[in-house]
């Protein structure tokens, strides 16, 4: 039996090695005293957190292909061996084959999970992405754009303050359909309530929106001290959306933000009143610290 446990401690001695090595690296880099070019810390970029999800969604991919590729191998490797030597009896052995076959079942279906996950965040981060880069260039209407901003348990995707208001923008990013009429697979209608897509409908955005900025203007009258109205707005990147009812909240492709804006063409907010805001959210969305990346 030590025979055994011999051998598998030296299937293993390799690959915890590395992993001794890697984490050894790490922490060298963090008591080194060396120090990132850039100390200070930066606004959060559009799908922040999004972007954080993926990346360990994507750690935890490819821990399951080293424990697909290598685990089974080195348990195999140790039923040969002591299934040759005679070390222990067959059925000690069929142990060590059946638990390698368990492992890689296991982690394929882990990476199978986490593979769907990461698509389904990565089209969410591209959404974000895309509406950002749009609100992005109200900047040079005047008006002031955080991405991210960390609530209580939730994100707001985006926060557009300006003299017309403070809007908080939810983001929903789905897939079109590959056949038919191309046309009609990128057209989701909006009748003041509900959002039909071609082959679903949902109220989730709109009702997610609402309870976002209803949050939102909360948290800022108690921030500066005098009531501040922040308006919903949902915007899908990517799909033509076409309005039923004059009724609802503003839900937009982000192109046509800065139309809706225009149309508005009203001030509700004084300067001074947006500076506030601004430093209000600029306090919460500046926490990106650069030494968590060097």
């Amino acid at each position: 039996m030590m025979e055994i446990f011999t051998l598998v401690l030296v299937y293993l001695l390799g690959p915890v090695l590395m992993l001794a090595l890697l984490y050894l690296s790490k922490w060298r880099r963090k008591t080194t005293g060396r120090r990132p070019p850039f100390e200070s810390l930066l606004l959060r970029s559009p799908g922040h957190t999004l972007l954080g999800e993926v990346q360990h969604i994507s750690d935890g991919i490819t821990d399951y292909l080293g424990i697909a590729s290598t685990f089974p191998l080195l348990l195999y490797s140790a039923y040969l061996s002591a299934f040759g030597f005679k070390w222990v009896g067959k059925g000690v052995a069929l142990l060590f084959l059946l638990a390698g076959i368990a492992a890689i079942l296991f982690s394929i279906w882990k990476v199978s999970k986490l593979a769907r996950e990461r698509r389904d965040k990565r089209i969410g981060y591209a959404g974000e992405m895309a509406t950002g880069e749009e609100l992005n260039r109200l900047m040079l209407d005047g008006y002031h754009v955080y991405h991210d901003f960390p609530a209580d348990r939730f994100n707001i995707d985006h926060i557009l303050v300006g003299p017309s208001g403070v809007f908080a923008v939810e983001t929903k990013a789905r897939s079109k359909g590959s056949r038919g009429n191309r046309m009609a697979e990128a057209k989701v209608t909006y009748d003041g309530e509900r959002l039909r897509f071609p082959s679903w409908g949902t109220t989730e955005p709109i009702d997610q929106a609402k309870a976002q900025a209803a949050w939102l203007s909360k948290w800022l009258s108690g921030a500066v001290g005098e009531p501040v109205k922040a308006a919903p707005m949902v915007a899908i990147p990517g799909w033509y959306v076409e309005r039923k009812a004059p009724d609802g909240i503003p839900v937009l492709n982000p192109k046509q933000v800065k139309n809706y804006l225009d149309a508005k063409n009203e001030v509700t907010l004084s300067e001074s009143m947006i500076k506030r805001i601004c430093h209000q959210l600029e306090q919460k969305c500046r926490d990106v610290d650069l030494r968590d990346w060097y």
